[in-house]
């Protein structure tokens, strides 16, 4: 049996949510370019809220869950994962580095699995916070890739 699609959209919005508080985590952890991870985790935590409002908003998720082929369980799995880092980071002792190469490797994550693709018969309010997840997404990328290079890694 298929998963409900307005629960996989609401566990998408979960995800982001983690992801917001991993990224607060690394900005209490790292105060020196906190504003950089308060900055990241505020449009996380935004991304989360479009999630919502689009499942309360459409009627039938069924296409944009399907076309993209979202599987409930690894985003819940992987939610965990995040929530689960954002709770040992004020105490595991990462350097910094770190954080910034785990930080890319996630948005490259998200960008690269094609999430974010629209597909013809997509409705305007989809396509629409798509598209925003995706320049958000894309913008976060260049600017933790930059900081980490800047860093020397």
């Amino acid at each position: 049996m298929a998963d409900d699609p307005r629960t996989v959209v609401l566990a998408l919005a979960e995800h982001e949510e983690a992801m917001s508080a991993l990224y607060s985590s690394y900005a209490a952890r790292y105060p020196e370019v906190g504003d950089l991870w308060t900055s990241l985790a505020r449009d996380e935590h935004g991304h989360g809220a479009l999630l919502r409002s689009l499942a309360e908003k459409s009627d039938d998720m069924t296409a944009f869950v399907e076309n993209r082929r979202y599987d409930l369980a690894e985003v819940q799995a992987d939610t965990a994962r995040l929530r689960n880092l954002a709770q040992i980071t004020p105490v595991a002792g990462f350097p910094l580095q770190e954080a910034f190469r785990a930080a890319v490797k996630l948005e490259d994550s998200l960008i690269e699995s094609q999430i974010f693709a629209v597909y013809d018969g997509d409705p305007e309010d989809v396509t629409a916070v798509v598209g925003t997840l995706r320049e958000q997404t894309e913008k976060h990328q260049r600017r933790l890739s930059e900081k980490l290079k800047g860093l020397g890694g």
